[in-house]
Parts: C-alpha cells; structure tokens; sequence
C-alpha cells in the first residue's frame, strides 16, 4: 500500500498569507501621515458649533485614522510589524521636510510669481516640523505599545476598548508634546 503524498505549504506562502495586506496598509499608513502633514497643515478650517466658532488645523480630520491604522497594525501584524511602519513613516516625514525646504529654497523661475503662496503652502517652519515628527513618533509608539499591552491583559478581548483606548492616550502623548514645541512663545 502506498502512502498518500504529504503536502506542505512553503514558508512563503504562509508568509504571504500572513501578510497579504501588509505593504498597502503600511503604504495608506505613511500617505495618511504625509499628507495630514502637508495639506492638513496647509490650511485653518473653521466650523461653527452652538454660535461658536472653532478654528482648526485642517489636517486634524484625517490624522486619527493614522492612529486607527497603527491600531490594526498592532492587532493583526504584531507590535513587531507596527514598528517597523512607524519607523517607515518617520523616515517619510523627515525626507519630506527636506524635500520641502529644498524645493522651496530654489530659486523660481522667471516669470512665476506664485513664490510666496508656495512658501506660504510648503515652506513650512522647522520648528513646527520637528515638532510634528517628535510628537508623531512618540505618539504612534505609544499607541501600538499601548494596544500591544491592553491586548495581552483582555486576553484578546474587548478590541473596541483597545483601539479607544490606546487611542486616546497615543493623540494625548502626541498633543502635549506637539503643542508646546510648535507653538512655544507664539
């Protein structure tokens, strides 16, 4: 009697199985977190609660979902994985600044007089840069430490309380850091 042949997967394919989605969450990650920078900063918006108007940083409404997707990162991928996509994102962030300050230290060419409104758009101060990578890279480790922590003492469990709260405190790490170095003595 012959012996059934054994299948097996190859490692790859259960890597990549494992990790189907992995670079397009990493890459909506880190496009998230570039634009929020550029566009979001780019422009105040206000809106009109109650008779009270609030003015805001644009970027703000679509910068939690950076946060949203490190928490999914976390839970799916490992706080390994997460990691690696926060370091990916502040490698972007810091080649984004220089690339910004490059372009708009060029000189323009004749005839453009549209100088000022980009300088005004993209020639961002350093401080509210640095500011910006400090507080990020602080808050997205602190968010996937956080969901990474809260999982093991749910047991698994209770991942709306997770994303909340590892939420809550990452945007928390990164507004009292932001604010103070962006704004200090404005």
């Amino acid at each position: 009697m012959q012996d059934a042949p054994v299948v097996t997967e190859s490692a790859s394919a259960v890597a990549g199985r494992q990790f189907r989605y992995y670079d397009f969450v990493m890459a909506a990650f880190v496009a998230i977190l570039l634009l929020s920078n550029i566009i979001g900063a780019a422009k105040p918006a206000a809106v009109t609660i109650s008779g009270e108007q609030w003015i805001f940083g644009a970027g703000i409404l679509f910068f939690p979902l950076g946060y949203v997707i490190g928490d999914v990162l976390t839970e799916v991928y490992g706080y390994a994985r997460a990691r690696r996509v926060i370091w990916a994102g502040f490698a972007a962030l810091l080649f984004m600044a220089f690339m910004s300050w490059v372009v708009v230290a060029l000189p323009p060419a004749p005839g453009w007089e549209d100088q000022a409104a980009y300088e005004s758009v993209f020639g961002q101060v350093w401080r509210i840069v640095i500011a910006s990578i400090t507080a990020f890279w602080a808050g997205e480790f602190v968010n996937s430490y956080v969901m990474a922590r809260m999982k093991i003492w749910t047991g698994g469990k209770h991942l709306w309380s997770r994303t909340i709260g590892s939420t809550v405190v990452g945007q928390g790490v990164d507004s009292i850091i932001f604010y103070p170095l962006a704004f200090w003595g404005e």
